[in-house]
């Protein structure tokens, strides 16, 4: 089998149909129908989730300064569906970045969600608005779906930069639209899991932001040399 066609496990997940954004601010005329205050919307404590100004945060955990909310993961939902075994089975990845600076921090909270205490942080930043997560399922990919269908190449094929943009997961194949082929499969069989990726369906209107962290530090629960980025055209 060559490196193209090796199966890689992931675990997918969709959004829900609503962002939700913060109450203070307007209703702008970019925003569909689909954009909500997020005093509109039903949160429950530790709920999966992308941005937004709703936050649970362990007890005696303050919010990393200069960094914004990115997101929360509710292992106990996603670890049924890794067929790897490296995800904590219970409590909560949290996540914070700046974009700017492709700079973040990750935590891990092994705590009861009932025990999570709720902040709320409003801003107009990166992140200003959330999505909740709703389903999460199993699922493989390769490297040949990297590829688009060109009568110009020899081989009738060539690398898409964009495939694979669409993806939300954990796992699997890193995407980011600026890495030629080389680099993109440099990563995939590296020492480096994708411990977060979020893409445009639903999420993102445009762009792709990403965190790795070596698997042996996934292994032992050690988050402090996660790397982030945000890949965009």
């Amino acid at each position: 089998m060559s490196r193209i066609e090796t199966k890689f496990d992931i675990i997918r997940f969709t959004p829900d149909g609503k962002q939700y954004y913060p109450a203070s601010m307007e209703h702008e005329d970019w925003m569909s129908d689909n954009y909500v205050k997020h005093t509109e919307v039903d949160i429950a404590l530790g709920q999966s989730r992308y941005g937004g100004p709703v936050i649970d945060l362990p007890e005696g955990f303050e919010h990393p300064q200069e960094l914004r909310f990115a997101g929360q993961l509710d292992l106990a939902k996603f670890s049924p569906f890794d067929a790897s075994g490296l995800l904590p089975k219970t409590g909560q990845l949290i996540f914070f970045a700046d974009l700017f600076t492709d700079t973040g921090k990750v935590i891990y909270a092994d705590v009861p969600n009932e025990r999570l205490i709720r902040t709320v942080r409003e801003h107009e930043d990166n992140f200003f608005s959330g999505v909740l997560v709703d389903n999460i399922f199993a699922e493989t990919e390769t490297l040949a779906e990297r590829f688009r269908e060109d009568s110009d190449e020899e081989d009738g094929q060539s690398w898409d930069y964009f495939a694979g943009t669409e993806k939300s997961k954990i796992f699997g194949i890193y995407t980011h639209c600026q890495y030629e082929q080389k680099e993109i499969e440099k990563m995939a069989f590296s020492e480096r899991v994708l411990l977060l990726q979020v893409g445009e369906a639903g999420f993102n209107d445009d762009g792709v932001f990403s965190v790795t962290i070596p698997k042996d530090d996934l292994k032992n629960l050690v988050f402090d040399r996660c790397e982030f980025a945000w890949g965009q055209s």
